[in-house]
């Protein structure tokens, strides 16, 4: 999650001779069955939407959506939005955290429940979901409802949990996060065995939100491929002092490397600008996609494939977490995004890679390691 930010500029060359394609059509290829969507990072329903009248289901089945990301943020009740980004403002009260993650939780099952939707456990509920099924994965953004206890991990994996981001927007025992002075060092003690704990339970660990020295950590530490779900990759690392909340998230291209180098994957977010300009100069901190611009979108993910490889790159989109700085709101923007690529003339295998492929790869690989 993210957060409404002021206008700045472009960055960055991009995919070369690919990217003027965008001005094309849509090509033969757009008849056949639609190319599955998988989001490794979604609010829906849960932050702007009432989630009994959201629509998710009914925009799932529609927009072919074989997996979801369905990520609940640990610390929603604690922090709020700033001019210059996202801040906690007040101090959870003991077991505040865990029982508003556990009813927000019972909630979000009953609605999987009452519209029949698939909530991905494991890898055969992976490939039934890319085969046809629309599958929601119960994602955590942050680990604050463990409350500091590593043993209230399974109480939570029991409630189908199985996708979980370490740290999001407050204080916490598990790390340091990408927008607040550090106090850890990277990721504490707990944090460490937090990723050991989910390599050996089942659990993708995501490592969105995470500044460099965890993310060192966790790749050190974990068995398997990990995540960093949505944000966006510059050439340097943002800093927690940077002017506004989009800067201080941007993942430098080594770190994005690292995890790469790792077999995991980075998730490009749908985040937006109300007047992005033209300047892609690398490592200026620049962002290129207005609002409501799929495209433009598109255009991000090409230059990211350009940069990691195709097997290394998905759609993060943080649906609901940008506010009104979005370039994608629902899933019908996504289809979109992914018709833009395909309209760039990729590799339909590259398309297919990036719209859903990579992310039921690493899910199914952590799905896996558990015992």
């Amino acid at each position: 999650m993210t957060m409404p930010t002021p206008p700045g500029i472009g960055r960055r060359t991009l995919l070369g001779a690919a990217l003027p394609a965008l001005a094309l059509g849509p090509f033969a290829a757009r008849a056949q069955a639609p190319v599955p969507i998988a989001d490794m990072h979604s609010h829906y329903g849960l932050i702007n939407r009432t989630l009994r009248d959201s629509g998710l289901a009914e925009d799932l089945r529609a927009q072919r959506v074989a997996l979801v990301a369905w990520s609940l943020p640990s610390d929603l009740r604690w922090i709020r939005a700033t001019p210059s980004g996202i801040e906690q403002f007040r101090e959870p009260e003991p077991g505040s955290l865990s029982s508003f993650f556990l009813q927000t939780m019972s909630r979000m099952r009953a609605y999987l429940a009452e519209n029949g939707l698939k909530t991905v456990l494991t890898g055969a509920d992976v490939d039934a979901c890319i085969a046809g099924d629309a599958g929601v994965v119960l994602a955590s953004e942050g680990t604050d409802f463990l409350e500091g206890r590593l043993d209230n991990l399974d109480k939570f994996r029991d409630l189908g949990l199985r996708h979980v981001q370490l740290v999001h927007y407050i204080r916490n025992p598990v790390g340091d996060f990408q927008t607040a002075p550090p106090s850890h060092g990277g990721l504490s003690e707990l944090g460490k065995q937090l990723v050991q704990a989910c390599n050996a339970k089942g659990m993708l660990v995501d490592l969105a939100h995470s500044p460099g020295p965890s993310l060192d950590q966790a790749l050190a530490i974990s068995k398997v491929p990990m995540v960093f779900s949505h944000g966006w990759v510059d050439r340097s690392e943002g800093s927690w002092s940077g002017a506004a909340g989009y800067l201080r998230r941007r993942l430098s291209l080594e770190q994005a490397k690292k995890i790469a180098a790792g077999g995991g994957v980075v998730g490009l977010w749908g985040f937006a600008l109300g007047s992005p300009g033209p300047s892609r100069t690398p490592g200026r901190g620049n962002w290129t996609v207005s609002r409501g611009d799929t495209r433009g979108y598109a255009r991000e993910l090409a230059n990211l494939i350009g940069w990691l490889g195709a097997d290394h790159v998905a759609i993060g989109t943080d649906i609901e977490g940008v506010g009104s700085s979005w370039s994608v709101n629902d899933y019908s923007h996504v289809r979109k995004v992914v018709e833009a690529l395909q309209d760039m003339k990729l590799p339909g295998s590259v398309v297919e890679k990036v719209a859903f492929a990579n992310y039921a790869r690493v899910l199914k690989t952590a799905l896996a390691a558990g015992r």
